[in-house]
């Protein structure tokens, strides 16, 4: 298994547990709504003590404590960046994933780029996952995009557009990283 789809996988699980936790915060929203509507707060400090105090491990201890997390909006929650809106982390994350999805079904095109209609194709997909990544505001995220194009393209021999889209991978993280795949494939 290569880096990229690897690197596809932890996009798509990271996802799919932001979700979950969406998901989850807006059910213990619902919860806490309407057991305060079922009942009339009624919290004595003999009553906040005993909860506080009383032991809970395992499972128990991690739904209970799930259950009573602080409210979304908190500076606990997980989707917040400072300065960026969590619609918007996970919108760039879902062009990555697409980018390195089209990346993934490019590589079926790489032993036929002789043929005219397949090279076109090729390109096709390769100029969509460009104008995808070039729609990326974060610069993690866009180098997180463009990662998986730069190795598809020096798979297709393609140096001088490889070269173009590393020059415009502002993450050094990840740029080191593309450099290392880079050098670990003209050893092999």
């Amino acid at each position: 298994m290569n880096n990229g789809f690897l690197i596809f996988i932890i996009v798509l699980e990271a996802v799919a547990i932001v979700w979950l936790l969406t998901r989850l915060k807006h059910h213990q929203r619902l919860e806490r709504q309407s057991v305060a509507q079922a009942e009339p707060p009624q919290a004595t400090p003999s009553n906040t003590t005993e909860r506080a105090h009383k032991p809970t491990s395992g499972v128990a201890g991690a739904v209970a404590a799930a259950l009573t997390a602080p409210p979304p909006g908190t500076d606990d929650d997980l989707l917040d960046m400072p300065g960026v809106e969590t619609e918007v982390n996970i919108e760039e994350a879902k062009r990555v994933q697409l980018v390195m999805a089209r990346c993934h079904y490019a590589q079926f095109y790489l032993e036929q780029l002789d043929d005219d209609y397949e090279r076109g194709q090729f390109k096709h997909i390769v100029d969509g996952c460009k104008n995808t990544a070039a729609g990326i505001s974060d610069p993690f995220f866009k180098a997180s995009a463009l990662q998986p194009l730069i190795m598809l393209l020096d798979e297709a021999g393609w140096n001088s557009e490889r070269d173009k889209l590393l020059a415009e991978v502002n993450d050094d993280i990840i740029r080191q990283r593309i450099m290392e795949e880079l050098a670990a494939e003209e050893v092999s």
